[in-house]
């Protein structure tokens, strides 16, 4: 039985998940720049690129083609080889010029810290939703006020902005009375 062989994971990334079939090498560094903002310059992600394709070259997992549309390029394209194998994801090299930056979550922050800060994150935008429809129903009774023969055409509209802003500060004022919650329990302890 064969063993399955470990691919960097942007390379993994890029042949297995997104399944890149014939590519050049430009297409792939700039596949890769799309999924990682690991390389501060292009030359470094298209230097990466280039040395993972001759890796792949000489172990015959991809070959050279030329396609010739008025100007040569070079194209690599998977060989059976390829697709006969099967990939794992490997893991960033210990002296790779990358650092990765971390999947999980710092252990100190706990799930109520984060849900909290969602809330709170929730909250200002429904506040700041609730000022603009406030300044909106403000802006609809002074054009009633000016133009009283128009005040059927407002109505409507000045109608629908108390229903939002109704619907708006429930939504802070539930928001609030979570975040209120938590703090008597932080008081409690």
């Amino acid at each position: 039985m064969k063993s399955a062989v470990k691919l960097h994971p942007y390379i993994y990334n890029l042949l297995i998940e997104k399944d890149f079939k014939e590519f050049g090498a430009t297409q792939l560094r700039d596949a890769l720049l799309k999924i990682t903002d690991e390389y501060s310059q292009v030359s470094e992600a298209r230097k990466f690129i280039y040395r993972q394709l001759l890796r792949l070259e000489a172990l015959g997992f991809i070959c050279k083609i030329e396609k010739s549309d008025g100007r040569t390029k070079k194209f690599y394209k998977k060989t059976e080889l390829f697709y006969s194998t099967t990939f794992t994801l490997g893991k960033i090299p210990k002296n790779s010029r990358l650092q990765t930056v971390p999947a999980t979550v710092d252990s100190a922050v706990s799930e109520v810290d984060i849900f909290l800060k969602d809330i709170k994150k929730e909250k200002v935008i429904y506040e700041a939703k609730l000022a603009v429809v406030l300044s909106e129903i403000e802006e609809y009774q002074s054009l009633m006020d000016r133009f009283p023969t128009k005040k059927s055409y407002l109505t409507d509209l000045y109608l629908q902005a108390k229903i939002q802003s109704a619907a708006l500060l429930g939504r802070v004022t539930a928001l609030s009375k979570v975040l209120g919650q938590d703090s008597n329990e932080h008081q409690k302890c």
